[in-house]
């Protein structure tokens, strides 16, 4: 089986714009995002998928400077971006990741690689339903599947957020669930959306290192959720 870790970023966030190319205690977001994707364990390959647009062209400069393989393709369909991009480097499977996620776990991005692999599945994930944090979403999605949603909708929603199709008509899919052992990590998001994201990302990445595992950025983010509320802000 083909398979492959594809990492998809833009820079028009509209609440924190030109995060992907924002520097996180001295390394690039997406450069984050892509060494811990190259940790896990089973070795797929990390594609990094782009729009088209010029607003992108710094994230493909970027990635073309480090050697490492690039698609680029509809800005806001990004599930036809999704499918052209698996269909180009002839994929039977790919790992969603989203580039806001510093904390990616290689973990767990094996353990849904490894599942779809080795099963019937259309789509293993640990969202659906969530009981990690954002920022840790991880989704293997058949290529065949893909295909599926981008022939059977054309609701900007489902087009834009990539699996949403699959999520509302799970009665049509063959969906596996990875679920987090207990509810250690209710409420915690790890994702970088706003300025106060990346503010924190920073501050867990200053004080806790590099090569921090998920259950330390957790209890790290929930010290600066204490602080912060500690500080009234």
């Amino acid at each position: 089986m083909n398979d492959a870790i594809v990492v998809f970023a833009r820079l028009d966030s509209s609440r924190l714009p030109g995060k992907a190319l924002k520097p996180i205690a001295g390394k690039l977001l997406i450069d984050r995002v892509i060494a811990r994707c190259r940790a896990v364990a089973s070795h797929a390959p990390v594609i990094v998928a782009t729009s088209d647009r010029v607003t992108d062209d710094p994230i493909a400069d970027h990635v073309r400077r480090h050697d490492l393989p690039l698609f680029r393709g509809a800005a806001e369909d990004v599930a036809g971006r999704a499918l052209a991009c698996a269909e180009e480097h002839g994929l039977d499977l790919f790992v969603r990741i989203s580039g806001d996620s510093p904390f990616i776990d290689p973990a767990l991005i094996d353990r849904c690689l490894t599942r779809a692999r080795g099963g019937k599945a259309d789509l293993v994930t640990n969202v659906f339903p969530r009981t990690y944090p954002a920022g840790v979403s991880v989704e293997a999605i058949s290529v065949a599947a893909m295909r599926r949603i981008v022939e059977e909708t054309d609701d900007g929603q489902d087009r834009e957020h990539v699996t949403r199709y699959a999520y509302r008509r799970a009665d049509r899919f063959e969906i596996e669930n990875l679920e987090a052992p207990d509810d250690r990590y209710a409420g915690l998001s790890l994702s970088v959306d706003t300025s106060m994201d990346h503010a924190k990302a920073s501050w867990i990445f200053e004080t806790r290192g590099d090569d921090i595992d998920l259950d330390t950025a957790a209890a790290a983010a929930r010290e600066w959720q204490s602080r912060q509320s500690e500080a009234g802000t």
